[in-house]
């Protein structure tokens, strides 16, 4: 399989225990489908505080990346696919290459240790915004069920519940 960057054969190599396909040339490395979500689960370094406070000048620059213009790659495995780019997590400024056959996801340099910064960052914050949200989120939670519950059985009796059905069509 050949670099969609620089067109250098990629080799095997394991991270975190998941085998990915590396760039020896440019450092971009091939995800298949699934192995980034492994990674960052799994990742065995864990970033220092200043590691990732260092990533606020990348959020800082979400909207200029959004807007730059970005180069067009095929996707490495599916013979002409153009991949398409997507800012990781939505919010961070990390633009990532994917295969909308495959899945499949190119990384360029240095891009998957920011992700992995990234995570680190939220699982750090995760218990306090557990604090802080946890009961919108439950308030949030049980009103869903309750909208479910309702549109689920107008009536537990099932002949009432298909003549109400037939009564509304």
């Amino acid at each position: 399989m050949n670099c969609p960057r620089c067109s250098a054969t990629l080799v095997e190599t394991v991270l975190d225990g998941v085998t990915i396909e590396a760039c020896p040339d440019c450092q971009g490395e091939w995800l298949f489908a699934g192995e980034l979500e492994k990674i960052v689960e799994h990742h065995d370094e864990v970033f220092t505080t200043a590691e990732i406070d260092s990533l606020d000048a990348v959020n800082k620059e979400i909207f200029t990346a959004e807007k730059d213009d970005h180069d067009e790659l095929n996707c490495p495995v599916c013979t002409n696919a153009p991949m398409e780019h997507f800012n990781y997590g939505d919010t961070t400024g990390i633009i990532l290459h994917k295969c909308t056959n495959c899945d499949g996801i190119w990384m360029d340099k240095e891009e998957l240790k920011k992700v992995e910064e990234v995570v680190d960052g939220w699982k750090a914050d995760l218990n306090d915004d557990a604090a802080k949200y946890g009961s919108v989120l439950e308030k949030i939670e049980v009103e869903e069920q309750k909208d479910l519950d309702q549109a689920v059985s107008i009536s537990h009796l099932g002949f009432v519940n298909r003549v109400l059905r037939r009564f509304c069509e």
